[in-house]
Protein backbone atom coordinates (compact mmCIF):
# COMPACT_ATOMS: atom_id res chain seq x y z
CA UNK A 1 0.00 0.00 0.00
CA UNK A 2 3.11 2.34 1.27
CA UNK A 3 4.43 1.97 -2.39
CA UNK A 4 1.04 2.71 -3.97
CA UNK A 5 0.45 5.85 -2.22
CA UNK A 6 4.10 6.95 -3.16
CA UNK A 7 3.16 6.57 -6.95
CA UNK A 8 0.29 8.05 -6.97
CA UNK A 9 1.48 11.19 -4.90
CA UNK A 10 4.87 11.27 -7.23
CA UNK A 11 3.38 14.34 -9.36
CA UNK A 12 1.45 16.26 -6.98
CA UNK A 13 2.84 19.84 -5.75
CA UNK A 14 5.11 19.67 -2.55
CA UNK A 15 3.35 21.79 0.49
CA UNK A 16 6.02 23.97 1.20
CA UNK A 17 6.67 24.86 4.61
CA UNK A 18 5.15 27.86 6.47
CA UNK A 19 6.81 30.85 7.22
CA UNK A 20 7.09 31.28 11.48
CA UNK A 21 4.22 34.40 11.63
CA UNK A 22 2.17 32.11 9.37
CA UNK A 23 2.70 29.48 12.04
CA UNK A 24 1.97 31.33 14.84
CA UNK A 25 -0.82 32.92 13.49
CA UNK A 26 -2.52 29.34 12.96
CA UNK A 27 -1.39 28.75 16.90
CA UNK A 28 -2.78 31.84 18.23
CA UNK A 29 -6.21 31.25 16.13
CA UNK A 30 -6.79 27.89 17.36
CA UNK A 31 -6.17 29.47 21.15
CA UNK A 32 -8.58 32.12 20.27
CA UNK A 33 -11.40 29.50 19.04
CA UNK A 34 -11.01 27.81 22.12
CA UNK A 35 -11.21 30.63 24.34
CA UNK A 36 -14.76 31.68 22.32
CA UNK A 37 -16.07 28.16 22.96
CA UNK A 38 -15.47 28.30 26.70
CA UNK A 39 -16.64 32.05 27.31
CA UNK A 40 -20.25 30.83 25.34
CA UNK A 41 -19.72 27.79 28.01
CA UNK A 42 -19.13 29.97 31.21
CA UNK A 43 -22.06 32.28 29.50
CA UNK A 44 -24.42 29.36 29.43
CA UNK A 45 -23.61 28.27 32.74
CA UNK A 46 -23.49 31.57 34.47
CA UNK A 47 -27.58 31.81 32.80
CA UNK A 48 -28.71 28.80 33.98
CA UNK A 49 -27.12 29.19 37.70
CA UNK A 50 -29.48 32.70 37.55
CA UNK A 51 -32.12 30.90 36.98
CA UNK A 52 -31.63 28.15 39.74
CA UNK A 53 -31.38 31.06 42.17
CA UNK A 54 -33.67 31.93 44.82
CA UNK A 55 -31.87 34.88 46.01
CA UNK A 56 -32.90 37.61 43.38
CA UNK A 57 -29.25 39.41 44.20
CA UNK A 58 -27.59 36.81 43.13
CA UNK A 59 -29.90 35.51 40.46
CA UNK A 60 -29.17 39.41 38.90
CA UNK A 61 -25.43 38.77 39.91
CA UNK A 62 -25.17 35.60 37.52
CA UNK A 63 -26.93 37.71 34.49
CA UNK A 64 -24.29 40.44 34.85
CA UNK A 65 -21.81 38.38 34.30
CA UNK A 66 -23.47 36.37 31.52
CA UNK A 67 -24.16 39.26 29.49
CA UNK A 68 -20.02 40.44 30.28
CA UNK A 69 -19.30 36.87 28.93
CA UNK A 70 -21.38 37.53 25.86
CA UNK A 71 -19.79 41.05 25.20
CA UNK A 72 -16.30 39.23 25.21
CA UNK A 73 -16.99 36.80 22.92
CA UNK A 74 -18.28 38.89 20.34
CA UNK A 75 -15.53 41.09 20.88
CA UNK A 76 -13.10 37.60 20.34
CA UNK A 77 -15.38 36.86 17.66
CA UNK A 78 -14.60 39.86 15.73
CA UNK A 79 -11.21 39.81 16.44
CA UNK A 80 -10.73 36.23 15.30
CA UNK A 81 -12.70 37.15 11.83
CA UNK A 82 -10.48 40.30 11.12
CA UNK A 83 -7.50 38.09 11.68
CA UNK A 84 -8.60 35.73 9.23
CA UNK A 85 -9.82 38.29 6.88
CA UNK A 86 -6.15 39.09 6.54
Amino acid sequence: MRHLFKFLNQNKPKLREFDPTTVQRIKEGAYLVKVISETEVTARKCEFYSGNCTDQEIAKFFNDQAEKLKKVKNLLQEYYESMTKE
